[in-house]
């Protein structure tokens, strides 16, 4: 069998923009609508420039779109899509823990 290196494909932005707990739970806030930055601070914990670090490597997947509002920023889902993907990474994990359980019986 022969591998590709390094293969230059872009769903690895994709997967990369998914690799954080705290983008994956923005995702998971925003599915119920629109947020104000302002908005996400708080329910993230994490001081405003992590919370628009966050944002901005989401938008720039793909997964979010901005715009200003007076000195406020919101964000919403470019496409609740992405929700699908979260469904199927919870799936792969739940079979996953069930194989793991049933090997510890």
């Amino acid at each position: 069998m022969r591998y590709i290196r390094d293969i230059d494909d872009p769903r690895k932005e994709v997967f990369k923009a998914l690799a954080c707990g705290r983008r994956i739970s923005i995702l998971e806030i925003l599915k119920d609508g629109e947020k104000c930055v302002c908005d996400l601070i708080p329910l993230l914990n994490i001081d405003q420039s992590a919370v628009s670090r966050h944002l901005s490597i989401l938008k720039q997947a793909g997964f979010l779109v901005s715009w200003k509002k007076g000195v406020n920023v919101y964000y919403k889902l470019a496409d609740p899509i992405v929700l699908k993907l979260l469904d199927i990474a919870s799936e792969i994990v739940k079979k996953r823990d069930e194989r793991d359980l049933r090997r510890l019986r």
